[in-house]
């Protein structure tokens, strides 16, 4: 399966399975000029949870895991993002100590479509 599939693929059973969760899906892949792009931001109760998805077909026992993928540098950015995002919606902030989270959805797919999924809540901390 090619990269944009498999990565839309993985988005959608993340949406799904935050809905199933509780969360409330507030935006998909928001961009932010060439900072890069949050794929889920979600809530549930009053926390924000910034969701980075990360998807592979998964051929065989070992190997990388999905969220292998996510350098320092993208760490970095993820963090930035989620500023901007929430200062971008003032109107869902709950006060200037808004709780908030990055959280890494690791998707991997077998040959047969079932998945396995996980979840690392505030997996990134805001420490730049």
């Amino acid at each position: 399966m090619a990269t944009k599939p498999l990565g839309d693929l993985g988005e959608k059973i993340a949406r799904e399975y935050l809905e199933n969760k509780g969360y409330k899906i507030l935006d998909k892949n928001f961009r932010y000029s060439k900072l890069g792009e949050l794929d889920i931001v979600a809530q549930k109760g009053s926390n924000i949870a910034f969701c980075e998805i990360k998807t592979r077909m998964k051929t065989g026992p070992g190997g990388f895991m999905p969220e292998d993928n996510i350098t320092r540098a993208k760490q970095k950015k993820l963090v930035k993002l989620a500023q901007i995002w929430l200062a971008k919606h003032p109107d869902l902030r709950s006060g200037q100590d808004q709780d908030w989270q990055i959280d890494i959805l690791a998707i991997e797919i077998y040959r047969d479509n079932s998945f396995d999924i996980r979840h690392s809540e505030n997996a990134i901390a805001d420490f730049y």
